[in-house]
């Protein structure tokens, strides 16, 4: 067996492939083209193990290895630095060091994420950045008009809505300042039609998705936000429990312990777009989950609503995890609609 490992670039990747006793066989720095990369490996007539950090471009690369039946396993960026930092770094260095782990089975893993899946993902994450960018013009807008002291009419609740886009029109700005707003809901105008363009193909992979259909269920939950999940997540049963699938989504403070003393810090770094769903959606799981509710109310109490948002989306999550564990939904003992809560998964 030999072992390679992959330091990987935009443009180039450099192979550190080691023999089975540990010494290195040979070191290449490898455009990223296929073809040469293909050339490269057939060099190699013992069986192979190779091992990608799993940052932003590993998919195609590890879709390559696999089909010459080489055992990929990707590797945790964070938790391999961890383990192996090193005070010279090259690239050279790096690659090496991922082929020792490997060898010596200690690389930390990170999730192969199927083909189909990523290609789901880039749809769903689309959507998402074109509803960032939405939201970044609709507060330059209000921007705008704050600072020409320009205020909405009483009773106004949606600026961008019929009414209020009646108001923005009839608005006799400075020239500039003029051809600014006009622009900006342009350029709303077409985010919208991009984003209602993409709402067909969601619809679609939407039915085709069982853990999707289920958390569509809940409240604050609608179909974009319950396939985002369900696709984020995955098969939940790569979560051992409900507090490594709070930690992958960056829903868990930080603990700095040193004797005695214990403290709690920010949240951790995690799949950024779980997050971001969960605390969208408190807002509005909260008026229709009255046990959710309490319990956002009782944390805004003693440390405000910032880190009680962020509680709820955390217990959001926790539910989240039974639910799929169980399959179904938990359901209100009065009515019989669906919650966050049950009383044996709080």
């Amino acid at each position: 067996m030999q072992y390679i490992g992959i330091d990987l670039h935009k443009q180039y990747g450099v192979y550190t492939t080691l023999g089975e006793n540990g010494s290195v066989v040979d070191q290449s720095r490898i455009v990223n083209d296929p073809v040469l990369i293909h050339k490269h490996l057939n060099r190699f007539n013992q069986p192979l193990k190779a091992t990608i950090e799993a940052t932003f471009a590993w998919g195609w690369l590890a879709d390559e290895l696999s089909g010459r039946n080489i055992g990929v396993t990707l590797a945790h960026p964070q938790k391999v630095k961890a383990i192996a930092s090193a005070q010279i770094k090259t690239d050279k260095v790096d690659s090496k060091i991922l082929a020792q782990l490997l060898r010596a089975d200690l690389i930390p893993p990170a999730y192969y994420t199927p083909k189909d899946v990523r290609d789901q993902k880039e749809l769903l994450r689309f959507r998402a950045s074109l509803v960032g960018v939405k939201t970044q013009t609709k507060n330059r807008v209000h921007s705008l008009l704050a600072k020409l002291n320009v205020r909405e009419p009483e009773g106004l609740t949606d600026l961008f809505g019929k009414k209020g886009r009646q108001f923005l029109n009839s608005l006799t700005l400075p020239i500039n300042s003029q051809f600014a707003l006009r622009q900006y809901l342009k350029l709303i105008d077409q985010l919208e039609s991009q984003i209602h363009e993409g709402n067909g193909l969601i619809d679609e992979q939407f039915q085709g998705n069982a853990n999707a259909k289920l958390l569509e269920q809940l409240p604050g939950l609608g179909k974009y936000t319950s396939l985002i999940l369900a696709v984020e997540i995955g098969p939940i049963e790569r979560f051992g429990t409900s507090k490594q699938l709070c930690s992958y989504a960056g829903l868990v403070p930080s603990i700095y312990q040193s004797g005695d003393h214990t403290r709690y810090g920010k949240i951790k770094q995690g799949n950024h777009y779980i997050r971001w769903v969960l605390l969208e959606a408190v807002p509005k799981a909260i008026k229709k989950d009255q046990r959710l509710c309490d319990f956002y109310l009782r944390i805004a109490d003693r440390k405000g609503k910032k880190k009680a948002k962020v509680a709820a989306a955390r217990k959001m999550l926790t539910q989240i995890y039974h639910i799929l564990k169980r399959k179904e939904v938990f359901k209100n003992g009065i009515n019989g609609s669906p919650v966050f809560f049950s009383e044996n998964n709080e």
